[in-house]
């Protein structure tokens, strides 16, 4: 029976890992499709956001199931319980990937962001990836030294924010690019920090630790 379990936890945790590889391959494709007026990468984002979704599903399927039928105890149950709370994590960075590409089909065939900030929007893409990758790793191998370090790689994605917050007022833009603009960076900005809720959770899963969550 012990057995069983721990190849019913396994399963768990790859359905997790599983969510974590299909919302890293959304924000990087959303910010394709914004750096590129893409609407046919922007309308797969948007679509391939129900198989996330459908994940999220399953993941508490198998919690309701490992809770009911078995009895888990300690690191077991620890586990079980955050799942939940990466699973909410992971569907919420599908949803900003998604926020992502409606702006890009919102505003099409008008690129939504000003050629002035591409290169600050490449950046906050590409530090999204970075983020979205080492969480997979994270997950799938507990690494909690790896997780403990995440927060680093987030504040690139705060300073890009930042940045461009303080750039809006001497750019000179409409109201309606300003809000897209301050949108989009907030988008990205949370999917960071939603990463590294995620990154605290495995510290707590493997050492027990509790992470103050900064975002």
């Amino acid at each position: 029976m012990a057995n069983v379990f721990h190849v019913h936890l396994n399963e768990l945790n790859e359905l997790l890992v599983e969510m974590a590889r299909r919302v890293g391959d959304a924000v990087e494709q959303a910010g394709a499709a914004l750096l590129e007026t893409d609407v046919a990468a922007a309308e797969a984002v948007v679509a391939a956001d129900d198989q996330v979704n459908a994940l999220q599903f399953q993941v508490d399927d198998r919690i309701v199931e490992l809770m009911t039928q078995y009895d888990p105890v300690a690191t077991d149950l620890r586990f079980i319980l955050g799942a939940v709370r990466i699973s909410v994590d992971l569907e919420r960075m599908g949803d900003l990937a998604k926020h992502v590409a409606k702006s890009v089909l919102l505003r099409a065939p008008v690129p939504v962001i000003p050629d002035s900030l591409r290169a600050d929007f490449a950046a906050m893409g590409a530090a999204a990836v970075h983020l979205s990758q080492k969480l997979v790793t994270v997950l799938e191998e507990r690494d909690h030294l790896q997780a403990s370090q995440m927060g680093l790689d987030d504040d690139e994605l705060d300073a890009i924010q930042q940045r461009i917050h303080d750039q809006l007022p001497s750019l000179g833009y409409g109201p309606q690019t300003a809000v897209d603009v301050a949108l989009l960076a907030r988008f990205f900005e949370r999917f960071g920090d939603h990463a590294v809720r995620i990154s605290h959770q495995v510290v707590y899963l493997v050492t027990g630790d509790v992470h103050l969550d900064r975002s």
